[in-house]
């Protein structure tokens, strides 16, 4: 139901300031709490200044600036091929979801191109500092946090990566009443404890949930 949600143009520094809400309802997508609105989805005109893709290609991480603030965008499978051809230094148009996990805020894309007309990204900062003002200011703390996760990144492609293994096995495999987890305990290419750990983090940051004991379902 969160597809219908408009997209908000927003620093990434504000965004970064904001609160992340986990809603635990089958039909409520997460969002960030940013003063008294809620973003469900983002708009952001950015340049490339890393990139790392796994060596299977399955996962591809950018981390993106717009003068105000740095944050990741994150895909796996599919979607990874579709962001792989995009560079450092390339100024981008990406529309995505944000998410959070291990305390990081990122981004998960639905659209993403390349903007090759200055102008366009000149009106849209203009449009944003009309609604917002000045980029908020990010903490020396936050900085330095973020640089720390940049470098983090082949460690933490394990870990997501069987996250996302997992998430896309009950999309493919869950019915109305949802996914029975010990049938994903059984097929998991984890041990039991790792595919026990990771489905109830899942379920604390908001992404799954419990129709009814021993099921559970993909939130929105």
């Amino acid at each position: 139901m969160d597809n219908i949600k408009p997209s908000t143009k927003i620093w990434i520094s504000n965004l970064l300031n904001g609160n992340y809400i986990k809603q635990l309802g089958e039909f409520e997508p997460n969002y960030v709490q940013v003063k008294d609105e809620q973003i469900f989805k983002i708009n952001i005109v950015a340049t490339i200044i890393n990139k790392f893709q796994s060596e299977d290609n399955n996962y591809v991480a950018l981390t993106i600036d717009d003068n105000s603030g740095i944050i990741r965008i994150k895909s796996w499978a599919e979607d990874a091929k579709k962001i792989i051809k995009f560079n450092i230094g390339d100024h981008i148009l990406v529309i995505a979801k944000p998410k959070e996990y291990n305390n990081e805020l990122y981004l998960a894309p639905s659209v993403i191109k390349l903007v090759e007309d200055p102008n366009l990204e000149l009106m849209y900062k203009a449009e944003i500092f009309k609604k917002y003002g000045k980029p908020e200011t990010i903490t020396l703390k936050e900085t330095i946090q973020q640089t720390e996760e940049i470098k983090q990144e082949k460690v933490e492609n394990v870990n997501e990566s069987a996250r996302q293994d997992i998430l896309n096995f009950i999309e493919k495999n869950s019915n109305s009443d949802g996914i029975k987890i010990d049938f994903i305990i059984q097929n998991s290419k984890l041990n039991e404890a790792e595919t026990e750990k990771i489905i109830q983090e899942l379920l604390k940051e908001g992404e799954l949930f419990q129709p009814k004991p021993t099921f559970i379902k993909i939130i929105g």
